[in-house]
């Protein structure tokens, strides 16, 4: 808005809009229509379990050069509507999703806040049975931390780009899937490369009958990533570990060993190889 006054004047319209295409949709829902909003965020497609990028909220610890390091992610992913078509048979679906993944060196009278990106996506998903996939429009930035930047002395580079990412998956089983894409770049700061690669598998076991309101999985998955700008050089990320689900509300929490190797998933850093073995905790809504 360019002013104060513009913005409120345009509030009261805007709500009335949201109202407009928001409420009616709901209760059409309710009556078995092929549309509904604001719908649970992970039944269309699947989060890549091992993609160290994926949206959630978590934390993971590793040993790296010598260090005590962590990654935390901030993240969530908002179902904004959903939509049914040939007879409930294929789901299309629309999310708004949101997060800062962070690293800080661990140790000391202060943790070291070395670097955060932040990512922005508007993911449309599509399932037709077995299959299932995901367009995505995001924008990522990277920078440098302020403890990193008063230790080294190094204010880092400008890091931002915007693009369009597709991922196809298939369920080969009730406990296996695997998956493929690739990325492209509209537009990106420094370099020019704008193309980049993805595959992996997930091997989920049957439900553990511990727990009624707990089920419980044990999981492993292995993604893989290759980047333009790094000379297709393949980043590995494996992971395993264990799944619970809440069965009255539409979360999971997962715990999990895992290993990563190549590049560094942080845009101020992704030139830099790494290596680390890491344990972790994740919050999925």
């Amino acid at each position: 808005m360019s002013s104060n006054a513009t913005w409120r004047n345009c509030r009261p319209a805007s709500a009335l809009l949201a109202a407009a295409l928001l409420f009616p949709a709901a209760a059409a829902r309710a009556n078995s229509s092929p549309y509904g909003v604001f719908p649970d965020t992970d039944r269309v497609f699947r989060e890549l379990m091992a993609d160290p990028r994926h949206v959630q909220l978590g934390v993971s610890y590793y040993r790296f050069a010598g260090r005590d390091e962590a990654d935390a992610a901030l993240g969530h992913s908002w179902g904004m509507a959903r939509w049914y078509v040939h007879d409930d048979h294929v789901v299309v679906q629309w999310n708004v999703e949101g997060m800062a993944y962070s690293r800080f060196i661990l140790g000391g009278g202060v943790n070291e806040f070395q670097t955060v990106d932040f990512l922005a996506n508007l993911p449309l998903m599509v399932r037709d049975g077995r299959f299932s996939a995901r367009l995505t429009a995001f924008h990522q930035s990277s920078h440098l931390g302020d403890d990193y930047i008063r230790r080294t002395g190094d204010m880092g580079f400008r890091y931002s780009d915007e693009g369009v990412d597709l991922v196809a998956s298939f369920d080969a089983a009730s406990w296996a899937r695997v998956y493929a894409g690739g990325a492209y770049l509209l537009h990106t700061v420094p370099f020019p490369q704008r193309r980049s690669g993805q595959a992996g598998f997930e091997l989920t076991s049957p439900e553990f009958h511990a727990s009624a309101k707990y089920p419980l999985h044990v999981f492993l998955a292995e993604d893989l990533q290759t980047h333009e700008n790094v000379r297709w050089n393949v980043n590995s990320r494996a992971i395993a570990g264990i799944d619970i689900g809440f069965k009255d509300v539409p979360r999971r929490m997962r715990v999990y060993a895992g290993y990563f190797t190549g590049h560094s998933p942080f845009g101020q850093f992704y030139l830099q190889k790494e290596h680390y073995a890491d344990l972790g905790i994740s919050l999925l809504f």
